[in-house]
């Protein structure tokens, strides 16, 4: 499966809007960072079961700020919508040492998805930290792909 979807499945989709076209780069990303911490940061922490582990994985303001780090295109910026879509249904790709040996970090797991962005394809990739009593979301972004 060149996707990682069934036949069957539909691919998570998203548009620019109207509104949004009218918004420069900075505009934008300030719009969707609000949209991030409305929607996926709550008290108590947002939890999101992952179908392919079955590992309950954190949503926290580390994944927020780290896509905010790394969003310089407007697509990467859109794709935050898709945050929980995301995490519940990624597939697992790896998981090994935490090469910067961080404190309390027990490993480290690369994920994969993918969805549509105004119409292209894009290949989503996840980062998970588990910690001793945890897994929590670190990194989320979105690159395009030819199918």
């Amino acid at each position: 499966m060149a996707n990682g979807f069934d036949e069957a499945d539909q691919i998570p989709e998203i548009w620019e809007t109207e509104e949004d076209k009218k918004l420069e780069i900075k505009q934008l990303k300030n719009k969707y960072t609000k949209y991030a911490y409305q929607e996926f940061i709550k008290e108590p922490v947002l939890v999101l079961l992952n179908n392919d582990t079955k590992w309950k994985i954190d949503v926290t303001t580390r994944v927020i700020r780290e896509w905010w780090k790394k969003s310089r295109t407007r697509p990467r910026i859109l794709v935050i919508q898709l945050l929980d879509i995301m995490i519940e249904t990624a597939t697992l790709v790896t998981t090994g040492k935490d090469t910067k040996n961080t404190p309390g970090i027990e490993s480290v797991s690369e994920f994969e998805n993918y969805c549509r962005i105004d119409g292209k394809d894009y290949h989503v990739r996840l980062i998970v930290k588990k910690q001793p009593n945890r897994y929590f979301a670190y990194y989320y972004g979105a690159n395009g792909i030819e199918i």
